[in-house]
């Protein structure tokens, strides 16, 4: 038992680790539209938000980057899903702390009792399902730790889509490529600083973000 809750507790220290490098996959998107007054060709076919690696557009010559671990730190949606996931994090750890502490003392009765051959059966028995009952809910923070890995994943997508579907709209024709950096995965090497958008993007993400949660 006391195996398997440090192993419990070792996986849902991993789940939040693995928020923070997540994002890290994150990719450029695009989508058709009007530069300069220039109206867009009829030849040219209207793209879905699900094609982020493309842009049907008059080419510009211009790109540009995001630093992804910027936007990990000052993104006010990935600071509000950390807090959520610490929080229940910290939740789960002090009933497995709880619940370890009563399942050592249960079984140790027990078998002080059963050596000792001073309870009877029937007390023998509740002490086992109560043991038992233990070991279950024990399963259920794991299904619950389940839960928690599974929530993060999906939050952590929706906020991924979100920042794609986000550039479709404000690139609006300004470059033909937008690249994402990262120190922990240096896919560019070297980058010229006027190319960076990381400032503007973060700023009307978070103003967005602000603005959702208002209207909820």
């Amino acid at each position: 038992m006391n195996k398997f809750l440090i192993s419990f507790l070792a996986l849902l220290t991993f789940a939040v680790i693995f928020l923070f490098f997540k994002l890290n996959s994150l990719q450029s998107s695009g989508n058709k539209i009007e530069e300069n007054g220039i109206e867009k060709s009829d030849s040219i076919k209207k793209r879905s938000s699900t094609d982020f690696n493309q842009i049907e557009s008059i080419p510009t010559g211009k790109i540009a980057y995001l630093n992804i671990d910027r936007l990990n730190e000052e993104s006010l949606e990935i600071a509000d899903l950390v807090s959520e996931t610490k929080r229940r994090k910290a939740n789960i750890e002090a009933s497995v702390e709880s619940l370890s502490m009563q399942y050592r003392k249960k079984v140790e009765a027990y078998q002080l009792s059963a050596k000792a051959g001073i309870a009877s059966q029937n007390e023998l028995k509740t002490a086992e399902n109560e043991i038992m009952a233990l070991e279950k809910e024990a399963q259920n923070k794991q299904l619950q730790m389940d839960n928690l890995s599974m929530d993060i994943n999906q939050k952590n997508a929706k906020f991924q889509k979100n920042v794609r579907d986000f550039l479709v709209q404000w690139n609006n024709g300004k470059f033909d490529y937008i690249f994402s950096y990262s120190e922990t995965v240096p896919s560019m090497l070297l980058g010229n600083k006027t190319l960076e958008i990381t400032d503007v993007v973060i700023k009307e993400i978070n103003n967005e973000y602000k603005s959702s949660n208002i209207k909820k």
